[in-house]
């Protein structure tokens, strides 16, 4: 089932507290985050006299039902202690179930749609921008932030088989000197992310020149002329990253792409005209983005096409 979950917080580092939360979420079993919005600051709604919140939406696919889905949020929010001394207090963490795809329920623990939505545009102006849902806004003051995981300019960038496969026996199925070229034009003076395994398929294993190279690893702190990053949070924490609006092209592999397709607002996809062996595949992004840009590259062993997807956009 597709649901759509709200998220505040308003007690220590706020921004911090929703990235927290929302990666939390990912990681669920039987959870896929499929797409997160921005973030909006608000004063507080039903107790007034406590901090601003900041608020946002995700999409999510899960097959689990919906009280168990309550649960493992509920469980999310204790582990990130969650203060609750009162009905609507400030919070570490707070989040709602505000819509489920199909489902109307009216239940002791669950009511969906959530019986507040309606009343506050800080549910429904990030609600309004992740799904198709048109909404009569009240107009109460809700302004857009700095700080969500999708304000990171992050594109993904691969070559793959006509079958989306990008890999084999930890090596790249193809290494077409039209794709490289391509890849180098695109991603030149930008940042590149990539994990350390992509980092053993460049020349002389060396991090790519004329570039950013920010690297995942969980073993390794040290990498000559790149950065090390340990996790997704890490990444969004990282205060170098925040002060460049650029794209920051995430190039493999297959983990680190499907750990941050969610927040990506780009695909540059080189499609090769060819069926290879592959043991690795390009994250599926059905539905959630649209093909913009399809051109022919020039090349002698085959044919390409370079592929320009970007998120679908609501709420505009």
């Amino acid at each position: 089932m597709i649901a759509y979950l709200g998220l505040g917080a308003n007690l220590g580092d706020r921004v911090k507290n929703l990235r927290v939360a929302i990666e939390r979420i990912k990681n669920l079993s039987n959870v896929k985050l499929l797409r997160v919005s921005s973030f909006y600051e608000t004063a507080a709604w039903g107790v007034t006299n406590q901090p601003d919140f900041i608020n946002a939406a995700v999409k999510i696919q899960t097959s689990l039902a919906p009280l168990e889905l309550l649960d493992a949020l509920q469980k999310i929010e204790t582990e990130i202690e969650t203060v609750r001394h009162e009905h609507w207090a400030a919070r570490l963490i707070d989040i709602d179930i505000l819509l489920i795809d199909g489902l109307k329920i009216n239940s002791e623990r669950l009511i969906v749609p959530h019986k507040f939505l309606y009343e506050r545009d800080f549910a429904m102006i990030p609600l309004a921008e992740i799904s198709p849902i048109k909404f009569n806004l009240r107009g109460d003051k809700v302004q857009k932030i700095f700080g969500s995981p999708i304000d990171f300019n992050l594109a993904l960038i691969a070559c793959v088989d006509k079958n989306f496969g990008i890999g084999y026996k930890g090596d790249l199925l193809f290494r077409i000197s039209e794709d490289l070229k391509n890849f180098r034009a695109l991603t030149l003076n930008h940042t590149v992310i990539y994990g350390r395994k992509t980092l053993q398929t460049f020349p002389n294993g060396k991090p790519l020149d004329s570039r950013r190279n920010i690297i995942f690893s969980r073993s390794i702190d040290k990498i000559d002329g790149a950065e090390i990053v340990h996790s997704v949070n890490e990444l969004f924490n990282y205060s170098l990253l925040t002060t460049d609006y650029s794209l920051n092209f995430v190039i493999g592999g297959a983990e680190i792409f499907s750990e941050l397709l969610p927040y990506a607002m780009k695909i540059f996809l080189t499609v090769v005209d060819a069926e290879k062996i592959s043991d690795v595949k390009f994250p599926n992004f059905d539905g959630e983005f649209v093909c913009t840009e399809n051109k022919n590259l020039q090349a002698t062993a085959y044919k390409l096409q370079a592929r320009k997807y970007e998120r679908v956009k609501y709420g505009e």
